[in-house]
């Protein structure tokens, strides 16, 4: 069985991957393929979640194993697709920066029973995607300011320095 993805991006409106893989992958395969496809850093936590038809998140699929979060949890790399997709899952997101809550929408666009597959095809990439993590440059250019202004500091002026040791001997 081949299930057909559509993933596109709230953000970015000319963005889109379509990927298809087969229904014995596990969830961390899909998970590395739109990395790749995405161009994202592979090091950035990252979960599936399955939502209900008003769009509540009901499933986790996790990249960490670690527990219960309030609701069914699941690790992707032990989670197989065809556990929990079925023709009347229509979408899922793909939540790839949890601390802006920042997340990619993954729509089911087919499943072919006929046919098989060993891992994960991307079969088109369109625009770029969103940025994987929010860095305001402004903010960013003023933290090395702030910076470096610290470091300044720590040293004092000069004129403290004659103050407090005299003055230096020439060389």
């Amino acid at each position: 069985m081949i299930y057909h993805f559509k993933i596109i991006s709230p953000e970015v409106d000319n963005f889109s991957i379509e990927l298809e893989t087969g229904g014995e992958e596990t969830f961390f395969a899909l998970h590395e393929a739109i990395q790749k496809a995405a161009g994202f850093y592979s090091h950035q936590l990252a979960s599936f979640f399955i939502s209900n038809g008003r769009g509540k998140k009901e499933i986790e699929i996790s990249l960490l194993d670690n527990g219960f979060n309030g609701f069914p949890y699941y690790a992707m790399q032990k989670t197989r697709i065809a556990d929990l997709i079925s023709a009347n899952t229509k979408r899922l997101l793909y939540t790839f920066d949890f601390f802006n809550d920042r997340s990619l929408i993954i729509e089911l666009t087919g499943i072919d029973m006929e046919k098989n597959q060993h891992g994960p095809l991307t079969t088109f990439v369109e625009g770029e995607a969103p940025v994987q993590i929010l860095e305001d440059e402004e903010n960013a250019q003023e933290s090395t300011a702030k910076q470096e202004d610290e470091v300044f500091n720590d040293f004092g002026v000069l004129e403290d320095y004659t103050e407090i040791f005299g003055e230096m001997d020439p060389i």
